[in-house]
């Protein structure tokens, strides 16, 4: 549906333009808010909160920091749905955005789910915190904004409200800080940005995708904990400079399974994500791992190994006959995958993977496997 001709068809025509927003936004969060948008007059303020909110899978994590009772402060309230739910884990919620649209909805919407230890105010929520030394929460949510009109913001400093400035008295009014950062944050950078000795770090994803990287800190957090969370997967969680195993390498065989990490675990590796994993990997910078046996428990997916082949003028010219069809990925590899299936000549599809990747003695080889588990 061509929602800008409508607009445009319907331009100066409030309710007209209303259900257009309405229809709109429900299109773009189909999937990532099925339950909210269950319910007949679920309403959004805009496109903009739309795009931008939380899914309700990722909510649910945020969710799981807090412990029913708890008194929580979302000082970022946007379309609403980190708020709902802690909300309806047994929280009690006081929701603050600066958008009276988004208060006005989120007030609406809040009573549409029957929600009622959830308090929604318009208002700066800095000046709103700092207004009143009594105001005091168990935990204090904060997404700030991350996207203006000059781009894409990755550093604290950068976002609306920047919390470098505002970190003291953030941390002096809660016991737990909880900040929701970009998935594209230098978390070794995340805890010196804020001053701060002692943090929890967890990195959610699904299992295609990074989303975010939510930092805990407070008086409640005296050591460091990092916890990579992959959606409807295993996870894992390990502090940062004990348990790690030393690295092994080894040689792909037919049989083997290839293990590949989630993109969760995978963000974690600068803080020791990859030590943790107790299998061997192809290389030191061939983030791929070998098991001989079925695994259910590593976070990552799994591939049986069908051939693997040397990276030659031989096999790249053969190769195309015997899979002419198949999946290409690379790692540590001089080539990146769209240009590796264009010099075998094969089509991208079917029920296969094919893996170009470096091994420890700096050899080039091509891994068939099956499709990810």
């Amino acid at each position: 549906m061509d929602f800008n001709r409508l607009r445009l068809k319907y331009h100066g025509n409030p309710a007209k333009l209303d259900e257009i927003l309405q229809a709109e936004c429900r299109h773009k969060c189909a999937r990532k808010l099925p339950d909210l948008l269950s319910i007949e007059g679920f309403r959004f303020p805009s496109t903009a909160l739309a795009e931008m909110s939380t899914s309700e899978a990722v909510a649910a994590v945020h969710a799981s920091m807090i412990q029913p009772g708890e008194t929580v402060l979302d000082m970022t309230l946007g379309l609403g749905v980190d708020a709902f739910a802690m909300s309806r884990r047994g929280a009690i919620v006081t929701g603050i955005d600066i958008d009276p649209a988004a208060t006005r909805e989120a007030t609406h919407n809040a009573v549409l789910l029957g929600l009622t230890d959830i308090r929604i105010i318009n208002a700066d929520s800095i000046g709103w915190l700092s207004a009143d030394p009594s105001r005091h929460f168990a935990a204090i949510f904060i997404d700030p904004q991350r996207r203006d009109s000059s781009g894409r913001h990755f550093a604290l400093a950068d976002c609306v409200p920047d919390i470098t400035r505002s970190s003291s008295i953030l941390l002096s009014r809660c016991r737990r800080l909880i900040i929701k950062m970009s998935p594209m944050v230098d978390i070794s950078a995340v805890a010196s940005e804020l001053s701060v000795s002692h943090c929890h770090i967890v990195i959610i994803g699904t299992a295609k995708e990074c989303k975010e990287v939510v930092m805990i800190t407070g008086s409640e957090i005296t050591s460091g904990l990092v916890e990579c969370v992959t959606i409807g997967h295993p996870s894992l969680t390990f502090t940062p400079g004990s348990g790690e195993t030393a690295p092994a390498y080894a040689t792909p065989q037919p049989g083997q399974l290839l293990l590949e990490p989630y993109p969760s675990v995978m963000k974690g590796a600068s803080a020791g994500s990859l030590r943790h994993i107790p299998y061997p990997k192809l290389a030191p910078n061939t983030h791929l791992f070998l098991s001989d046996t079925v695994t259910d428990t590593f976070p990552g997916e799994r591939m049986e190994i069908m051939e693997v082949m040397p990276f030659s003028k031989a096999v790249i010219k053969g190769f195309s006959k015997r899979y002419p069809v198949i999946n290409v990925a690379t790692r540590n590899f001089p080539l990146p995958a769209p240009e590796l299936a264009r010099r075998l000549k094969v089509r991208e599809g079917g029920d296969r993977m094919l893996h170009g990747a470096t091994l420890a003695d700096g050899s080039r080889v091509l891994i068939v496997t099956s499709m990810p588990c």
